[in-house]
Formats: C-alpha cells, structure tokens, sequence
C-alpha cells in the first residue's frame, strides 16, 4: 500500500519540506531513500515545483541586479518539465507493476530536477571568477545535455531501486523513463529568464530629442525596412560586386552599433559596395535611422540582395555582431520586444532560401564557433570570432571595436583585400591581446569553401588594381 505523509499544520509541513530536501540530494546523488523517509503528498509536490523557479530567478537576479521585474511571459518555460516529468512517473509506474506509486515518483523526479537545477546555476556562477579551479572554469556547467542526463539517469534509477522484478522489466522501465523525460527536454529550446532589468525613464527616454523608442518608431518599421532595401542598387554584369549587410543584435550596448556602421562605412570605402549596404541595428538611439535586427527583417534583407545581385558574379558580406550563447543563439534584444531566436540552423535557412551563390559570413559574438559547422559549404567562407565553447571579449558601451572586430575590420581588412589573409593576420593579433590582458583565448575559427576561394581571390585582385 502506497504511503502518504498528510500533514495537518505549519510545523508538520515545514518538517516534511525540510526532510525532502535532503532526501532530494539523496535522489539526485543515486542514493536509495526508504518509502517511510520519504513524505509524500499534494502539498509537497506543489512545494517542490516552486522551489524549483528559485534556481533560474535568483540566477537573473545575480546577472541583472535587484532592479528589475519579473518576466511572467516565461514561466510556462520555466515550468513545462513538470507534465514531462509527470509521464514519465505514469509509464515508470505502469511498467514497475506499482501504478499506484505515480504521485511518489512524479514527486521525487521534481525533487531531483530542483537539485540538478540548483547545482548548474551554482557552477554557472562560480565558474567565470578568478578563483574557480580550472577544471570548473572550463567546465560547459549550462550546457544543454549533462544535466538533462543527469536528471533522467537519476529519475531512471529512483524509479526501480527500492522495487524487486526481473532484470529485463528494470532495464525496460529505466530506458522507457528516461527517453520520455530526454526526448522532449534535448528538442525544445526553453527561455527560462524570471528576472528582467527594469530601465528607468532616463533609459527609455534618451536625452536627445527624439531619442528612444517609442510608439511611431515601432509602426514605422516596416516603412523603414522597405526604404532601406529599396535602395539597394542592383550589380552590374561583368563585374564581381559586394553586397554587405551588417546586423547589431543586441540593443543593450553601444559598440555593437559602432561596429556595423563602422564597417559598413569600410565597405563602401574600400570595397566598392556604396549603394549596395544595408544595416540592421537594434539600439534605442538608432531607432530612427536603421531598421531593427531581427529574424524577419534580416530575412527580407537576404531576399532583397538576391534579387539584386547577379549570383554568378557578385558575393554577399554578411556581418552579425551581438552577444552569443552557449546553445550558439545569437542575441537579438531590444527591450521590451522579443524576437525570434537566430541560431546556426535558422541562419542557413534564411541563406539558402535567399537563393544567394557567393557568400562571406562573420558572426562576432561569444560562443561563435557553433555557427561553422551548419554554415559552411563549396561556396562560402565562413569566419567566427570564437571557437564553440569560448568567449569573444571587449562588449561594452565604452569601446568603439571588441576585440574581433577591430583587428578584422579596423586593422586587417585595411591592410589587404582578402578576407582570408586578414583572418590570418587578425588572428595571432587576437590571441597576443588576449594573452597580455590574460583572457582565456577566443580562438577565432574559418571554414572556406573551395569555389568561394577562388571567387575571392578573382575580388582582391579586381579590388587592387582599381586606380
């Protein structure tokens, strides 16, 4: 017979949540917990699954301070473990012959994801200081697949410890639990954000006038987009031509912003492409002189250029600078919009349905690398300002360049035509800065295509030799 703690007042509760707790640990450290140590009821699984949002709320609020508000929009995210959770106590008790033991199951699989939850935010916020050992400072700590391991292994086996059946029904129950709770939690990609910063009326209103982001900024997009890519001027037969598009993801800081008009203005200087620009910029101050970043508008800047260009001849630059994941997503943010995520997948997607041949692709972001793979091909170069699991340095609102980007662009491409040989000179550049401000080295990463290379070289010698 099942056997259920129902406790009756405050104090009885406060000593069962209590006693859950360590036996939470016990679980998730594969440890067997007596059915008469374990309360069990209602109670203490709604307890349990508010415990469980403590873990990515008091992370945000390490990251983003006191001052700021919470971002109900998420919790269904941050909650949608639960049913999956609750399947896998139905199947884990149906197979284990104990139907009636699902509550107890469903309650100790919460109990063990609060635990995994809690130790991946712990190890998120102490890996990056100084201190951390360098084991832990290299440790991928919220990486999407060990601790979903983790938690279903743990599940899997609280599951059938303490049930007596034959070798193969175990087996079965444990490989049938944890598929259940792997499947759906490795597809999905969950936005689990509690916290977000507040800004205040200083923040939200610049002090320039017209600055900001307001209602008229907001309807005129699709106006603006449409302005900025009927301007694209179309290639002209005969003449291999660039075609460069920048995008400033993230609209919380300043050198993003810096970087695409920077580079944009290199571009029409010193690479013929005036008339052939487009630029994508999230910042509240630019609101009204470029259109903002995002999956749909850069869509429709990839289509433009397409039609445009004559893709036999002429080759797309395309330049995206924000911050990075390490679930390789590009930021796109402009508080308080949200837009769709950008990752390599989505990327390539939006490049071939363009139908553009000939394309160069930097993405200079942290975690970059994870981009290489999925964008790569005969006809494309492909330059990353990191590797997968690294970090790119100098995002702040202060500097004019990062790192990446002023010794690619401000430094290299200055000083040779080929986008190849300024990575090879950027390159050992970046590491020495790296090294002399003792940062973990970015390790910038190429893929070039065989068909792209020799379309570029055709470029750099065209380039140079103009009067």
């Amino acid at each position: 017979m099942e056997t259920n703690f129902e406790t009756t007042d405050t104090a009885s509760n406060s000593w069962a949540l209590g006693k859950n707790l360590l036996n939470a640990v016990k679980l998730a450290l594969l440890r067997p917990v007596a059915d008469e140590q374990l309360p069990v009821s209602w109670g203490q699984l709604c307890a349990f699954a508010l415990i469980g949002l403590l873990p990515p709320l008091l992370g945000d609020i390490a990251q983003v301070g006191l001052h700021g508000h919470l971002s109900w929009q998420n919790l269904a995210d941050a909650l949608v473990h639960l049913p999956i959770l609750l399947f896998a106590a139905i199947a884990a008790g149906f197979l284990t012959g104990r139907a009636e033991r699902t509550l107890r199951l469903w309650q100790c699989f919460v109990m063990i994801a609060v635990v995994v939850d809690a130790t991946i935010y712990l190890l998120a916020g102490i890996a990056p200081s100084a201190q951390a050992p360098s084991w832990l400072r290299g440790l991928q700590v919220d990486d999407t697949q060990w601790p979903l391991l983790w938690l279903a292994g743990a599940c899997a086996i609280a599951a059938v410890q303490r049930i007596a059946m034959p070798v193969m029904r175990a087996l079965t129950a444990t490989t049938l639990c944890a598929v259940i709770i792997l499947m759906p939690l490795t597809a999905m990609e969950r936005e689990r954000s509690l916290w977000q910063r507040s800004f205040t009326d200083a923040e939200l209103a610049e002090t320039q006038p017209g600055a900001g982001f307001g209602e008229d900024d907001l309807y005129n997009q699709r106006e603006r987009l449409d302005r900025e890519l009927a301007a694209v001027q179309p290639g002209r037969p005969g003449v291999a031509e660039i075609f460069f598009i920048g995008m400033a993801g993230y609209g919380g800081q300043e050198v993003f912003t810096k970087e695409v008009n920077a580079v944009s203005q290199l571009f029409q200087d010193r690479f013929g492409a005036a008339g052939r620009t487009i630029r994508l910029i999230n910042n509240r101050k630019a609101a009204g002189v470029a259109p903002i970043a995002s999956v749909t508008s850069l869509s429709a800047a990839l289509k433009r250029v397409g039609q445009a260009m004559n893709r036999d001849e002429d080759i797309l630059f395309l330049f995206l600078t924000s911050h990075g994941s390490k679930d390789h997503r590009f930021a796109l943010d402009l508080w308080p919009l949200k837009f769709h995520d950008l990752g390599p997948a989505r990327l390539r997607q939006l490049l071939d349905e363009s139908g553009i041949k000939h394309r160069v692709v930097v993405v200079s972001a942290c975690y970059s690398g994870g981009f290489v793979d999925a964008l790569k091909s005969d006809h494309t170069l492909v330059i990353a300002a990191s590797a997968p699991d690294k970090n790119s340095f100098g995002c702040s609102n202060e500097a004019q360049w990062t790192y990446f980007g002023q010794a690619y662009f401000d430094q290299a491409l200055r000083k040779t035509y080929s986008f190849i040989e300024a990575f090879d000179i950027a390159k050992p550049a970046i590491a020495e800065r790296e090294r002399r401000e003792d940062f973990e080295p970015s390790e910038p990463q190429i893929a070039t295509g065989v068909a792209i290379k020799v379309k570029l070289d055709q470029l750099a010698k065209q380039l140079a030799a103009r009067p």
